[in-house]
């Protein structure tokens, strides 16, 4: 590989490692944000039982309509068949070569492995390229995988500004408890379908 594709390639790897890394921040903040958002409403409609009863029926049968397209996405998923290609094989290969817990004794590289074996079960070469640039490894890449890294790097930024969006977010970053209580109400409105 020349020296620019290589670079450019590292370049990309390395954005895709801050993305994800802003990713996993902004979702922990959700998270947190989602369940101290979720205990807000439940508060706020224990106040009210007549609304409590209406809401928690819509909510359980939403979660039974979700519940049921679940199961038959894991039927499909059942039917299709996961074949590694050569590509990936091959780099995952020189990874365990390099890390594998029974030639080498490193709690760190051990860890590559694992992590490593993950990627190569999902056929995530993207991921290997990463551990290929940790351990020095040298790969080949082709136009195809510099464009499936920016799609990865596009989808994550999606996911992060999807985040951004919901109320749980707006609810998490917002001082006045007058405006909190105004997004609760128009969450409970929105489940309610008013």
């Amino acid at each position: 590989m020349n020296k620019i594709k290589q670079l450019e390639v590292k370049k990309l790897l390395k954005e895709l490692d801050f993305v994800e890394s802003d990713f996993n921040y902004k979702n922990e903040i959700v998270s947190d944000a989602d369940s101290r958002f979720i205990i807000s409403v439940n508060i706020f409609i224990e106040k009210v039982p007549e609304l409590k009863e209406i809401f928690d029926k819509r909510v359980n049968d939403k979660i039974d309509l979700l519940f049921n397209k679940n199961e038959e996405i894991e039927e499909v998923e059942d039917i299709i068949t996961n074949d590694v290609p050569l590509k990936i094989k091959k780099i995952f290969r020189e990874i365990v070569k390099a890390t594998h817990p029974d030639k080498i004794i490193n709690k760190k590289l051990n860890d590559i492995y694992i992590q490593s074996t993950n990627f190569y079960n999902n056929n995530d070469i993207v991921g290997l390229y990463s551990i290929c640039d940790q351990l020095d490894i040298e790969y080949e890449v082709d136009e195809d995988d510099n464009v499936m890294i920016v799609e990865k790097i596009n989808k994550i930024k999606e996911r992060i500004s999807f985040m951004e969006s919901t109320l749980a977010w707006t609810w998490h970053h917002i001082e006045n408890d007058n405006e909190k209580e105004q997004i609760i109400m128009s969450y409970i409105k929105s489940q309610l379908g008013l």
